[in-house]
């Protein structure tokens, strides 16, 4: 897994990082200031008044993360979300089941997450990613009294297709995966393990090189 993670780095390393760093507020920023406690506490977490009803999740927290190709994180198992897709109503799974996923990590408020979503929504209009990776968002930093809000309703208007969950509000997904900007992502193989992590602006035609990377890596 160790030599899949560090081709998959290699790939996205040179990317131009540009991210939301952010002074999130209220129970957000304190998910998020959470994250550099937890390296090595493990995650079981669950709450029952997120925004589409209670979102868990389980597993070793990952270290906070450093835009590094020495990635502490590369190999270990990703934590595992469970929660309900906000444009469907739909339970989402987060967690590898023979395939790789890619989970993008968006808040509503963010200039660069906007700009990526309607990046990416606009190229899949005439293009596709391929196919055999899972591919998921998940709504942090929620605040009311910042734009796009409520994060639904901004990623329908967006014409978002695919499952969306939301954080809980104590940040428990920001702490689990060592989120310290947004946008961001992570890459999981199809055993379970990180692959990358990355933080900044990723454009549409290099998420697709990373999803060709990803099954090339599992074939």
């Amino acid at each position: 897994m160790r030599r899949v993670a560090f081709g998959v780095c290699a790939l996205l390393w040179m990317l131009l990082a540009v991210g939301c760093g952010g002074e999130p507020s209220g129970s957000a920023a304190t998910g998020a200031a959470a994250a550099t406690t937890a390296t090595s506490a493990a995650v079981s977490m669950t709450t029952e008044d997120a925004p589409a009803g209670p979102t868990q999740v389980s597993g070793r927290a990952l270290p906070l993360f450093a835009q590094s190709p020495n990635d502490a994180a590369i190999g270990r198992a990703a934590p595992v979300v469970l929660g309900t897709d906000l444009l469907t109503g739909a339970e989402v799974r987060i967690e590898a089941q023979g395939r790789p996923l890619v989970v993008a990590f968006y808040a509503h408020w963010c200039p660069h997450c906007q700009a990526e979503v309607t990046a990416l929504t606009e190229w899949l209009a005439t293009n596709e990613l391929p196919a055999g990776v899972d591919f998921y968002a998940l709504s942090v930093l929620e605040d009311p009294s910042r734009g796009n809000h409520p994060p639904a309703q901004w990623l329908r208007d967006e014409g978002w297709a695919h499952p969306v969950v939301a954080d809980t509000t104590r940040g428990s997904a920001v702490e689990a995966f060592g989120l310290a900007s947004v946008p961001y992502l992570v890459a999981v193989d199809a055993d379970g393990a990180v692959a990358l992590r990355h933080a900044g602006s990723v454009a549409p035609q290099d998420l697709a090189a990373l999803f060709s990377a990803l099954l090339e890596s599992a074939a």
